[in-house]
C-alpha cells in the first residue's frame, strides 16, 4: 500500500490534469518501496492478522516487527523446540512495549514483547521458538513519513527530466539524482529507521 496518493503528489506539483497519473502512480510505488527499505519497517497496516516467528533476545524479551493493533494478536511459544507452537500465552502473561503505544507523545506501534508472569521465552541455539500472529505495520502513516513519500515521489517522477544528474525545477529547486533518498526525505525519516529484527 502506498505511503501517499497520486493526488498528494499532483497537489505538491500544482498539476491539475490526469495526463501524468500513470507515471506519478509508478513514482509513488517506487518511493514507497525505497522508504520502507530505508527504514526497515512497514508503515501501512495489514488487512488481516498473519503469523510470523521470532528468536528471543533473552528469556524475558523478544523484539518483533511493528504490531499495529492488539486486535487479533496471538502469542505462542514452542517450549519443546520440536516445531510445534503448543503453548498459547494469555494477555496477562506478557507486556507490550512501548508502554501505552506511545513514544515521546506520538502514537507508535508495539515492537517489543516482555514476559511478566511465570512463563518465559524458550531459547535453543538461535532457533525461532516464538510465534506471533498480528496485524503488522502502522495503524496510520505518520505525517513525516507521508511528507517524505511525497518528496521522494516527486524526485522519482522528475528523474527522466534530469538525464545528466541535475536539472532546475520551479517547484522543487535543483533536482539532483542520487541512489539514496532525497536529503529532505531522509531527514524526515530519521526517527523512523529501524535495524532488522530476528524474524524467520
Amino acid at each position: 500500500m502506498a505511503l501517499c496518493t497520486v493526488d498528494d503528489v499532483k497537489t505538491a506539483l500544482g498539476i491539475e490534469d490526469t495526463v501524468d497519473d500513470l507515471s506519478i502512480n509508478l513514482a509513488v510505488d517506487a518511493a514507497t518501496a525505497m522508504i520502507e527499505q530505508y527504514c526497515g519497517r512497514q508503515f501501512t497496516q495489514d488487512s488481516t492478522a498473519t503469523a510470523r516467528i521470532y528468536v528471543a533476545t533473552n528469556s524475558y524479551l523478544v523484539h518483533v516487527d511493528d504490531i499495529s493493533t492488539t486486535s487479533g494478536l496471538i502469542l505462542k511459544t514452542d517450549p519443546g523446540a520440536d516445531g510445534t507452537f503448543s503453548q498459547t500465552w494469555t494477555a496477562s502473561d506478557y507486556q507490550l512495549e512501548p508502554l501505552n503505544g506511545k513514544i515521546s507523545g506520538q502514537t507508535w506501534p508495539y515492537h517489543t514483547i516482555r514476559a511478566i508472569r511465570s512463563l518465559y521465552f524458550p531459547m535453543d541455539y538461535g532457533q525461532a521458538l516464538i510465534q506471533v500472529t498480528a496485524r503488522w505495520g502502522w495503524a496510520s502513516v505518520p505525517t513525516a513519513v507521508k511528507q517524505a513519500a511525497i518528496i521522494q515521489s516527486i524526485t522519482v517522477f522528475k528523474s527522466p527530466d534530469a538525464p545528466f544528474g541535475a536539472t532546475p525545477f520551479p517547484e522543487t529547486g535543483i533536482l539532483r539524482l542520487r541512489s539514496a533518498l532525497h536529503p529532505t526525505a531522509a531527514a524526515l525519516l530519521t526517527d523512523y529507521r529501524l535495524d532488522p529484527v530476528q524474524v524467520a
